[in-house]
């Protein structure tokens, strides 16, 4: 009867081996994971101009789409700034249609004085022919003469003139290029009082109230981009040899039994710290591992999720297998006597 007894209890105890053996090698066929979690891409949301908040658009945890009004910044004192930039730039053009035209006057005299000088050249010219054959007196060529120097000391002061306005007109031109960009730069701060979604996606974490007064850099909440999906699933490091961009992987969430998503595997990462160094020594420091199980180490693969849902949640714990081969029995021995 003993003898029974212990053949029933030793064939209970492979059965159970086996069964162990067996459960081992069914979730270790394929490179598996549970060690992941739902994650996208986020954004801290802030004012892009400094006031107080004036308006708020959206709740908390609501679902946005691409544009959508977030929140508003006082927008009376940059609506301010921006008539004050178009009166300053309505006033430098007039200022520099004024220029433009006494520079046309400072032309029509040098072109005046120009003929003036002409008729003085040919007043002293035909002056001079006729006092050699003393039809006329001296005195008349002399004072030809001097109308003449005149006339052309009158002529280089217009030039001079136009030059000046000229270059007056440059700088009211420059000035005026200048406060159209100032107004532009006005109009544009006063178009970012009103901060909106820039992709589709989730406001979270929104513990603000209108009258919060902010300014660039402060971080009102968090926005959730549901455009694109992952998975970041941590692989031992003996498992990384055939996963490769590109491989199909199917996902199961905690939070929602019996349902399956797909992905593909994305990246990759080439790296995962281990790393420590003293805080009052600076000196590396080495962790104590347990001998006898030295935990291989993890390194973490991105996975794009090619059915998402609305059901999503950042964070959300997953289980990951992927589409390749595992070798578990390789895997078994390699990290059995090694």
């Amino acid at each position: 009867m003993n003898f029974i007894k212990r053949q029933i209890l030793f064939l209970i105890l492979i059965s159970f081996l086996i069964a162990c053996t067996i459960y081992w090698f069914y979730w270790h066929w394929r490179p598996f994971t549970a060690d992941a979690f739902v994650f996208a891409n986020t954004r801290a949301v802030m004012p892009w101009v400094e006031g107080y908040i004036s308006k708020i658009h959206v709740k908390n945890n609501q679902f946005v789409k691409k544009g959508t009004p977030l929140f508003s910044t006082s927008p009376y004192s940059y609506s301010l700034k921006t008539a004050e930039s178009e009166h300053e730039l309505a006033a430098a053009k007039s200022k520099l249609e004024s220029c433009r035209a006494q520079l046309r006057r400072a032309e029509a005299e040098i072109r005046r004085q120009a003929a003036e000088l002409e008729q003085y050249n040919f007043l002293y010219s035909k002056g001079v022919n006729m006092l050699r054959q003393a039809a006329i007196s001296e005195d008349y060529v002399v004072r030809t003469k001097c109308s003449k120097i005149s006339a052309e000391a009158q002529l280089e002061a217009a030039q001079h003139k136009k030059t000046a306005l000229l270059h007056e007109c440059n700088a009211r031109e420059s000035l005026v290029k200048k406060l159209e960009k100032t107004l532009a730069l006005s109009q544009y701060w006063q178009n970012q009082t009103t901060v909106t979604a820039l992709s589709d996606g989730i406001v979270t974490n929104m513990t603000i109230s209108p009258g919060l007064y902010g300014k660039p850099g402060d971080v009102l909440f968090g926005f959730i981009d549901t455009s694109v999906w992952f998975i970041q699933a941590n692989f031992k490091e003996s498992e990384l040899s055939e996963i490769r961009p590109g491989v199909k992987a199917v996902i199961r969430l905690r939070q929602y039994p019996g349902k399956v998503y797909h992905g593909f595997v994305e990246q990759v990462n080439w790296s995962a710290e281990k790393r420590k160094s003293s805080a009052t020594t600076g000196l590396a420091e080495i962790r104590k591992e347990n001998e006898w199980f030295l935990l291989p180490q993890r390194f973490p693969v991105q996975i794009r999720i090619t059915n998402p849902d609305d059901r999503l949640h950042f964070g959300a714990s997953a289980y990951v297998e992927l589409d390749i081969p595992a070798h578990p029995i390789r895997q078994f021995f390699w990290e059995l006597f090694l």
